[in-house]
């Protein structure tokens, strides 16, 4: 058999980053669906019916599985992309599970679409990775606006943290203000600009030079909820969040990370699956269960935590499957000649 008669197919992909990759085209034609990824597809999917109460979910699966493949062509699904990216996946519906290709179709033509929220990031804070994700996204989407106008509140919350906290920088504060300090809360209060903007100046000041978020110290649950019912309103029936390569933030953080951090994650999935119609889903993709990074050195109190966020979420295992792996083979081998 000659060798050069053998070639790989075009669209055959070793190696996806959901992130970069969201809007490449090639890389969702060129996927080549399994049974196993169906059934990822479908779960996902089906829980966009309005009436669904899990959209938390954990996909789980070895190095090398084609988990991040899977969620990009998932997500371009999800954003209602032209149907013709979709082809082979359908084709593969079509013969093996009709209603679903049903219902895919039916998703496709109907024109909805969820935002795609892709969250990186292994050592920073979830807060901060969720917020980054968002921000990065709706300004990408030229959907900005949608963020809540929360400046003033942040800066009033922050400068109650450092009189109930930090009393030292809150001495300095009133030091380096212009009026006194009631009057400049009371001008926060009032959403006066100015006011704001002086705030903004001092704070690099008082905190060796960081620049100051407003979105940061707030329920990001709530914030993410408060962004849904903005994009919906433009036409989005809500968002689907990804955080892709989760198992790096566990590998790096999860001794470290806060009781906060935690909640977060707690707390958003149950926002998930009471979202109804302003659909928020969470996607974690890690390579272990949660359970597998929990050792004897955390604290009870962080090893419950931790339970308790595994606990919150729909587990998805893409396990080590021959059958997978033949079948992507006949696919990805081409010949021009008969056996």
């Amino acid at each position: 058999m000659p060798l050069n008669k053998i070639s790989v197919a075009k669209g055959f992909q070793t190696a996806v980053n959901i992130a970069y990759d969201l809007n490449n085209n090639d890389k969702v034609r060129g996927f080549i669906p399994t049974q196993s990824s169906l059934d990822i597809i479908e779960d996902v999917l089906l829980s966009t019916a309005a009436s669904a109460t899990t959209r938390a979910r954990i996909l789980i699966g070895a190095y090398g599985r084609g988990k991040s493949h899977i969620v990009l062509v998932l997500l371009a699904l999800l954003f209602g992309r032209d149907k013709g990216l979709f082809a082979a996946l359908l084709e593969k519906m079509k013969k093996n599970n009709p209603p679903l290709y049903e219902f895919a179709v039916e998703y496709l033509d109907s024109g909805r679409q969820l935002l795609p929220v892709v969250v990186r990031g292994s050592s920073a804070s979830l807060s901060s990775s969720f917020l980054s994700a968002l921000q990065l996204t709706l300004n990408d989407e030229g959907l900005s606006d949608v963020m809540p106008e929360t400046h003033f509140q942040a800066a009033i919350a922050t400068i109650e943290s450092w009189k109930k906290s930090y009393p030292n920088t809150y001495k300095q504060l009133i030091k380096d203000l212009p009026c006194s300090i009631g009057d400049f809360m009371l001008a926060l209060r009032e959403y006066d600009v100015f006011a704001y903007e002086r705030f903004e100046s001092i704070y690099p000041q008082l905190t060796s030079g960081s620049a100051f978020n407003p979105f940061l110290g707030f329920n990001i649950a709530e914030l993410y909820e408060s962004v849904t019912k903005g994009v919906k309103a433009r036409g989005y029936g809500g968002i689907i969040v990804v955080y892709d390569e989760f198992s790096k933030y566990l590998e790096s953080s999860i001794a470290t990370a806060s009781i906060s951090d935690i909640k977060l994650l707690q707390d958003f999935a149950e926002k998930c699956d009471r979202s109804g119609e302003r659909q928020m889903h969470l996607l974690l993709i890690c390579h272990k269960d949660i359970a597998n990074y929990i050792d004897g050195g955390l604290p009870k109190e962080k090893v419950d935590g931790w339970r308790g966020v595994s606990g919150r979420f729909k587990h998805i295992n893409l396990h080590n499957n021959y059958t997978q792996m033949y079948e992507i083979i006949s696919e990805v081998v081409k010949k021009d000649y008969k056996f």
